[in-house]
C-alpha cells in the first residue's frame, strides 16, 4: 500500500533533538518505496528568524494557539488533496507545546485529524513518558490517546508504564519501535586520522556529547573523572596526560532563553566541581585550532558548540568511553545513547529509562563493581544525591576506573553494543515503521461500515435491527 506521510514536529535549523530525530526519519523515509510523499509542518519559536527548507511546507508559531488550529486544518486539507491515504505522524514533546510546556496543541491538532480524517490515520511518537505525572502531563498522553489511532514509543518499559496507573491506557494502541540510529558505521574512517585532526593521537577520551542542560549532568561527570584520575595520577605525571575528558556540545538554546537563572547556576557548579577537583580545563568554539600543548596541559576539554553529523562521527570514532551522567530517570529517549551504542562504544550511564533497557544486562555497579557480565553493552549507576537525581558520583567514577584501566572490557562491552545498535539503524527502524503504518491504514479504510439496502425504486433504506 502506497501512502503519504505528514510529520508535524520541530524542524532544523532549530537546533533540537526532536528536530535531528525527525529529519533523520524522514531521510530514512524517503528511501521506501511505500511513501508517496513526505511533508513536515515545523512547530517554530523563532518569530520568523529561522529559514526552513524542503520537506517543511508549513509554519507553526509554537506559542499561537490559533497557528496549530491553522495548521492542522490545512494540514487536512493537502491529505484530502491527495490520492492516497495519509499518515499524519505527531512528535510529541511537552516543551514543543505552548509555553512553559503546559500547552494543549498536541490533542486538539489530534481530535482535529480524528474528526476529519477519513482517509487518514494519526499516529504520535513520545519522546517523553513520565512514571509519575502530574495532572497535565497525564490528561495529555491521555486525551493523545483517546484521539490517535497508534501511539510509538521507544522502549518497552514505556508500554508497561503506559498501560498501567494513573495513565491506563490500551496496550493495543501502543507499539515499541527503536529509536533510530545515525552513527553506526564507522569503518570507512580511520581513528588515527581523526584524533590527530584535533590533536588526541595517543590519548584515551572520555567523551561526553550532545545538548547541554542541567539535566545532563555535566557537573557530576567532571566530578566522577576528578575523582577518577586523582585517585591515580599527580597533576604532574605524565600517565596523567595520556587520558582527557571530551564535553562536546553547546547549551540547549531554549534552555538559555527560558531558563536563564538555571543556565547561569549550572555554568557555576560546572566551574566550582573544576575548582574542586583541581582539574586543569580549556574551553574552545573552535576544537581544531588547539594545539598539542593545549590538550597535553589539561585535563578537561569542554568544545562548546553545535555538533553537526560530521563532528559526530568523528568523536564517535576517536571516542573510548561514552559517559552519560543524566539526571532524568524519566527519559525514555536518547539519540546520543543510541548513536554511542550503535557506534560500538561502551556506555556509562545513569540508570534512566532508555539506559535501563538499552545497555541491560549491563548493570554492573551497585556497591561497586560486582563482575564483568559478558553481555553488557555497558555500565549503570544510580540516581541518589544531595539534590533531585543526583547520580552517585562515586559509581561513576569506579565504572570509570574499570573502563579506563581495562582494555579487554572496554573492547568486549563495544563489541556487544554495536551488535544490539545494528537492529537499531534507520533501515530496520523504518521497515518497522512502515509495517505499522501500514497496519493502522488496512484497519482504518477496511472498518465495515452499516449495511445499505437499496430498493427497486432505487431509494436507500436502513437494515432491521435484531
Amino acid at each position: 500500500m502506497e501512502f503519504n506521510v505528514r510529520v508535524i514536529s520541530s524542524s532544523i535549523p532549530e537546533i533540537c533533538g526532536i528536530a535531528t530525530h525527525s529529519q533523520d526519519l524522514i531521510t530514512a523515509l524517503g528511501h521506501s518505496r511505500e511513501i508517496d510523499s513526505i511533508r513536515l509542518a515545523a512547530i517554530d519559536r523563532s518569530n520568523g528568524k529561522n529559514v526552513y527548507h524542503f520537506p517543511v511546507d508549513l509554519l507553526i508559531n509554537q506559542y499561537d494557539e490559533n497557528s496549530w488550529y491553522q495548521a492542522a486544518g490545512a494540514i487536512l486539507e493537502r491529505a484530502h488533496a491527495r490520492p492516497t491515504p495519509t499518515v499524519m505522524l505527531l512528535q510529541h514533546e511537552y516543551g514543543l507545546s505552548g509555553k512553559n510546556a503546559l500547552g494543549n496543541d498536541y490533542q486538539n491538532m489530534a481530535r482535529i485529524f480524528k474528526e476529519g480524517g477519513k482517509n487518514s490515520v494519526t499516529v504520535v511518537n513520545l519522546h517523553t513518558v513520565v512514571r509519575n505525572p502530574n495532572e497535565h502531563q497525564k490528561k495529555v498522553i491521555q486525551e493523545l490517546s483517546d484521539f490517535v489511532d497508534g501511539i510509538v514509543v521507544p522502549t518497552l518499559s514505556a508500554i508497561e508504564i503506559l498501560s498501567s496507573e494513573p495513565y491506563k491506557i490500551n496496550p493495543s494502541k501502543l507499539k515499541h519501535i527503536d529509536h533510530g540510529i545515525r552513527i553506526h558505521d564507522l569503518s570507512s574512517i580511520n581513528p588515527d586520522e581523526v584524533r590527530a585532526k584535533y590533536h588526541l593521537e595517543g590519548k584515551l577520551i572520555v567523551g561526553t556529547l550532545g545538548l547541554k542542560s542541567t539535566g545532563k549532568g555535566i557537573e557530576f561527570g567532571i566530578e566522577a573523572y576528578g575523582r577518577m584520575i586523582n585517585k591515580f595520577f599527580s597533576e604532574t605525571s605524565e600517565e596523567r596526560k595520556k587520558i582527557v575528558y571530551l564535553i562536546a556540545g553547546q547549551y540547549h538554546p531554549g534552555f538559555v532563553a527560558d531558563s536563564p537563572k538555571e543556565y547561569a547556576e549550572t555554568e557555576k557548579r560546572i566551574q566550582d566541581i573544576i575548582k574542586k577537583e583541581k582539574l586543569k580545563t580549556i574551553k574552545t568554539k573552535n576544537l581544531e585550532k588547539l594545539t598539542r600543548e593545549d590538550i597535553n596541559n589539561n585535563d578537561v576539554i569542554i568544545y562548546d558548540s553545535h555538533l553537526g553529523e560530521q563532528d559526530l562521527r568523528d568523536f564517535y570514532t576517536a571516542i573510548d568511553i561514552v559517559l552519560l551522567p543524566y539526571r532524568n530517570k524519566e527519559q525514555i529517549s536518547s539519540g546520543i545513547l543510541a548513536d554511542a551504542v550503535g557506534s560500538g562504544k561502551p556506555v556509562i550511564a545513569t540508570k534512566f529509562a532508555h539506559a535501563k533497557e538499552l545497555l541491560c544486562p549491563g548493570d554492573h555497579i551497585k556497591k561497586g563493581i560486582t563482575g564483568n557480565n559478558p553481555d553488557s553493552r555497558g555500565i549503570q549507576v544510580d540516581l541518589l544525591g544531595k539534590y533531585e537525581n543526583r547520580p552517585s558520583v562515586n559509581q561513576l567514577a569506579k565504572a570509570l576506573e574499570y573502563l579506563v584501566f581495562n582494555e579487554k572490557a572496554r573492547s568486549q562491552i563495544g563489541k556487544n553494543a554495536r551488535s544490539r545498535g545494528h537492529e537499531m539503524n534507520w533501515e530496520n527502524v523504518t521497515r518497522g515503521l512502515i509495517q505499522y503504518f501500514s497496519l493502522l491504514l488496512e484497519n482504518k479504510l477496511t472498518q465495515k461500515s452499516e449495511p445499505v439496502i437499496i430498493t427497486k425504486d432505487g431509494e436507500t433504506k436502513e437494515p432491521k435491527k435484531e
